[in-house]
């Protein structure tokens, strides 16, 4: 955190960072703006400096969502060298070690409760299933088995999320290790 930060400044993105913080402890469908600044530990005037009003705040933290625990993780796997199985072990261990998916199933709540959410929660997982379905092809499964492990893995993700918390580094790399051994046996090379 910045210094400038440490004084009462937010950035656009240290905003929603501390937003989705508040959001997955509290739950977003009864969130208001004043329970989000305090929340955040921010005034009003913070919140209104980078967002229109509560509308333009709900979008901005979904999009943040979708770009910094989908798009970023997508991009630095394709800069990955090696073949799909290299990468997705990589993606397990992110997702995993680095609690990428401790979000998932506070955002998929609310997007219940505010269905004006479900389009763009639903953009996020067609592109990671979209995503894992071609490493697991990669990996040498067929279409349907491809599918059904992508959709175990992004289940898993979310469902240990709040355990994992509950564990040490090594114990989450262990886990992923394991779960990804799990998820490609069986697999036909080539």
């Amino acid at each position: 955190m910045s210094a400038i930060s440490q004084v009462g400044y937010l950035s656009r993105e240290e905003w929603l960072e501390r937003a989705l913080e508040a959001v997955s402890r509290e739950g977003g469908a009864k969130l208001r703006i004043a329970a989000l600044v305090e929340a955040v530990g921010v005034t009003k005037g913070s919140f209104y400096w980078h967002f229109k009003n509560r509308d333009d705040f709900v979008r901005g933290l979904i999009e943040y969502w979708h770009q910094r625990y989908t798009l970023r993780v997508s991009s630095h796997l394709d800069a990955v060298q090696g073949s799909a199985e290299v990468k997705l072990r990589e993606l397990m261990k992110m997702v995993f070690v680095e609690q990428l998916a401790r979000h998932d199933l506070a955002i998929r709540s609310w997007a219940i409760a505010e269905p004006e959410l479900r389009e763009l929660v639903r953009r996020t997982d067609d592109h990671r299933l979209h995503y894992l379905r071609e490493l697991f092809a990669g990996v040498g499964f067929d279409e349907d088995a491809s599918d059904l492990r992508a959709r175990v893995f992004l289940g898993e993700a979310a469902w240990e999320a709040a355990r994992f918390q509950l564990m040490s580094k090594r114990e989450r790399v262990r886990n992923a290790e394991a779960f990804f051994q799990l998820l490609i046996a069986g697999a036909r090379p080539g």
